[in-house]
């Protein structure tokens, strides 16, 4: 048992050292591609230390997206330096399994799933902000305003000119039907803002009320207060890309969809994508790990290196072409963010399987 314990964590270390190497190796090349790419797009007001600085900024986001590469690259790297020290072949004549080993080399992918959880939830939204403010000459709260916004809550369509996540907005337009969708009153405010619990006062206001026959009454009110869910932190979500929004962000913005309007598809394909990131980067460990004991194990380390970057970056693509996909069908986007999934861990599973 406590020689069992020692492989273990033999096992476990290196695969762990060589996912982290590679993590850091894809990521600085990222960087550097991410920064010559930018000094050719210099301009007045940007200029060479402003791109370092949102490459910098933009590192967190490059790190999250190589993660299931570095697995899959270090998990062939980590077990290729055990199969060439014949450390594999000892383990497997003292009596250990070939799926303990894999268990082991998915242990040791968990850093990286921790560690892209904590980027996405944590990490990324702050970081992406501060990227775009600099890349646009903005200031982080002028990035939180939405110009020309429209919603619906149930039977009420609301217009909004002007909202910022302080919780102002200028030129409200208001359309509220009944059930049949006859038009009961309209409202237009000159400006207003959030007082709490979803209640907003508006200001300069101008209510068109119709009345059954048909006629309309228009009364001037100098301010009124009126119930609208649209809140302060939701009109920030409205103005980042969804796959920038932190996993509990996305969660709540597409409950508060869900209840006053359809949810756009771009936010649901985010938030899968992102349940689905811990599933892809055991996925590619169990691909690396068959490439090991699988039909590649009497080939060399760069025939295999070459082989999982192919495979690492083929299933990035087939997930980006399947993501895009999703927005056209009507099939919801987990479908198709998993599908990719589960074949790479049908054809890992197969493999080893074979090698047994």
């Amino acid at each position: 048992m406590f020689a069992r314990s020692l492989i273990a964590k033999h096992v476990t270390s290196t695969t762990v050292l060589a996912m982290l190497g590679a993590t850091a190796v894809l990521t600085l090349l990222q960087g550097l591609f991410t920064y010559l790419a930018e000094l050719s797009a210099l301009k007045h007001g940007y200029n060479a230390l402003q791109a370092l600085q949102y490459v910098l900024w933009n590192t967190p986001a490059f790190l999250y997206k190589i993660l299931p590469i570095s697995a899959l690259i270090g998990a062939v790297i980590g077990l290729g330096t055990l199969a060439s020290n014949s450390e594999l072949v000892v383990m497997r004549s003292i009596g250990v399994s070939l799926w303990r080993i894999v268990g082991w080399v998915v242990r040791s992918a968990l850093i990286l799933i921790i560690l892209a959880f904590a980027l996405s939830e944590w990490v990324i939204p702050y970081t992406n902000e501060r990227a775009d403010s600099l890349k646009k000459h903005q200031s982080i709260s002028s990035l939180g305003e939405v110009r020309g916004y429209w919603t619906r809550e149930e039977q009420r369509f609301i217009y909004i000119n002007y909202a910022n996540s302080d919780g102002d907005l200028k030129g409200i337009q208001i359309l509220d039907f009944d059930d049949n969708y006859h038009l009961r009153y309209t409202l237009n405010a000159e400006n207003g803002h959030f007082q709490k619990n979803g209640q907003w006062q508006l200001n300069n206001v101008t209510q068109m009320t119709v009345q059954e026959d048909g006629h309309a009454i228009e009364e001037k009110l100098p301010q009124t207060d009126i119930a609208l869910a649209l809140q302060p932190k939701y009109v920030h979500m409205v103005t980042i890309d969804p796959e920038d929004l932190s996993p509990s962000q996305l969660v709540s913005f597409i409950r508060y969809l869900s209840d006053y309007s359809q949810v756009p598809k771009s936010y649901q394909l985010a938030f899968w994508q992102k349940a689905g990131m811990p599933f892809s980067l055991i996925a590619l460990v169990i691909i690396a790990c068959s490439f090991i004991f699988g039909p590649l194990r009497q080939q060399s380390m760069g025939f295999r290196l070459v082989i999982a970057l192919f495979t690492g970056l083929g299933f990035y693509y087939i997930q980006d072409f399947f993501g895009y996909a999703s927005l056209v069908y009507n099939a919801s986007p987990a479908w198709f963010v998993f599908t990719p999934i589960v074949l790479i861990f049908i054809a890992g599973g197969y493999l080893l399987n074979r090698a047994k």
